[in-house]
């Protein structure tokens, strides 16, 4: 049975007045950010993550950046957010400097003040005298800076990764990969509802499979998981349905996505809970938030699967069916590395993965694209999606994806990898690779056989009980324990 809990109503509450900051963007946006909170609001809400703003590398290329813009559609005008960073450095050093005058005026009163000379007296009351003086004048450049901070700061936040070489710069998707076309098949194809033996749908927001395809729905997860665990040695976890706002910030998704739980009572009403689903890339981000790690664990390869809660976009919201459903089973991937080769690599590594995967539903016709830069979240540097054919509907369903984001979260998160004395943000890639409730809908109006059994003999996967079982000696649990010990600094 699917059906989404009561209790979790579509709602925000957070203003989402039009704001338009001197020209640089127009859209929905949050007055209060959770990743990013200003000296005067940290009295009142908790300060979660302190995010590296890295500043420098940004700016370094501002052409790139420019052209990362221009061809995602956004409206933001880089420039303005430059010229807010100079003066965003300008009030910075004259902070600096008044608080390294207040250092120096401490010294002298601390060194004078083991000498009783009445000359000392005098400039120790006139050294006092400017220090009061620096303390009023720190506080009040404290005050006029908090404003110049926190608008130049959410400005900074919402620019985006740069794009991928790879991404294409058109208004068209690339294609990678398209299997045959199977002629068979009716040019009229009934839609899947139609099979209510099967599928019981009420609307997008609940459903119920039964019988083959309620089985299908669980096992083929599971062959999923089961492939990559055995073909690719990921490690399995099992992530939290709930995730804070400051994490969906620093991926940059947006709120609207997902469904925000109503709480009664929450210390830090910013950073409010989402339900996202165990399935989703931003349940993998709070278990590695200011996680340092060493090379030797290096690549992080994980792979779980649960319950996905995306609601879909405009664009998407086609007619009701499970293609639009909020609800699914997913299998996520989710792979840290060290560089920009090691990440490419690993994301061609599992869309082959992919590929062998769905090549085993011989009526499924599928193909695999680069999606165009203006369909890109702002994190995403290139994604990949697996794309199935909808007979009924004439159009191609996403039921896959993976993303390239480079070190652009690993940034906002501080997540890090210590090699000798130096720290380096993490490249990540990751996505939803199997939407079953999508799949379930191609296959039926694809004619393809709901069969478990047969996925699992094309995958030539080992069953349960022939796997290998991990030794139960004290040495082998000491040897698990160290190295999973050797993950945290």
């Amino acid at each position: 049975m699917h059906k989404l809990p009561r209790i979790i109503p579509y709602t925000t509450h957070i203003s989402r007045n039009l704001l338009n900051c001197h020209g640089l963007y127009t859209s929905c946006q949050r007055q209060v950010s959770a990743l990013y909170i200003t000296g005067d609001k940290a009295r009142e809400n908790y300060v979660t993550l302190q995010p590296y703003l890295d500043f420098k590398g940004t700016f370094a290329d501002m052409e790139s950046l420019e052209n990362s813009i221009k061809k995602r559609k956004m409206t933001m005008d880089l420039k303005e957010v430059h010229r807010m960073f100079e003066h965003y450095k300008a009030k910075s050093k004259e902070i600096e400097n008044v608080e390294k005058e207040r250092e120096m005026i401490a010294k002298q009163l601390k060194d004078m003040g083991k000498s009783k000379d009445q000359q000392n007296t005098e400039t120790m009351n006139r050294l006092k005298e400017q220090g009061k003086e620096l303390r009023n004048r720190l506080k009040s450049l404290k005050n006029d800076f908090y404003p110049v901070e926190d608008e130049f700061c959410q400005a900074f936040l919402h620019l985006p990764n740069l794009l991928d070489r790879q991404c294409p710069e058109g208004e068209h998707e690339r294609i990678l990969y398209r299997s045959k076309l199977n002629e068979t098949q009716s040019p009229e194809a009934p839609s899947h509802l139609q099979q209510t033996d099967q599928i019981r749908y009420i609307d997008h927001t609940r459903y119920y499979l039964m019988k083959q395809a309620a089985k299908f729905d669980l096992y083929c997860t599971d062959a999923m998981v089961k492939y990559f665990l055995q073909k690719e040695q990921f490690i399995q976890t099992c992530n939290p349905d709930f995730v804070r706002c400051v994490l969906l910030e620093a991926n940059a998704t947006p709120l609207e996505r997902y469904h925000k739980v109503e709480e009664h009572q929450v210390q830090n009403k910013l950073n409010g809970a989402y339900l996202t689903g165990g399935g989703s890339f931003e349940s993998f981000l709070g278990a590695v938030t200011k996680l340092c790690v060493y090379p030797s664990v290096i690549p992080l390869k994980y792979v779980c699967s649960g319950r996905l809660y995306e609601r879909p976009s405009e664009e998407e919201n086609h007619a009701a069916s499970l293609y639009t459903a909020i609800q699914t089973n997913a299998v996520q991937t989710f792979v840290a590395c060290l560089n920009a080769q090691q990440a490419e690599e690993h994301m061609d590594t599992i869309l082959n993965r992919c590929v062998d995967f769905y090549k085993t539903f011989a009526n499924l016709h599928f193909r695999v694209v680069y999606v165009k830069a203006a369909d890109l979240m702002p994190s995403e540097s290139l994604r990949a999606q697996i794309e199935v054919y909808s007979p009924h509907e004439k159009r191609y369903v996403c039921v896959g994806r993976i993303s390239n984001y480079k070190d652009f979260v690993s940034k906002r998160i501080l997540f890090t990898m210590r090699e000798q004395k130096e720290y380096k943000f993490l490249h990540l890639i990751g996505g939803p690779i199997l939407y079953t409730t999508r799949l379930i809908a191609a296959l039926m109006e694809s004619q393809e056989p709901l069969d478990y059994q047969k996925l699992m003999e094309n995958l030539k996967l080992k069953p349960q009980q022939q796997q290998q079982q991990p030794s139960s000696s004290d040495a082998s649990s000491k040897e698990k324990l160290e190295e999973f010990k050797s993950l945290f600094k």
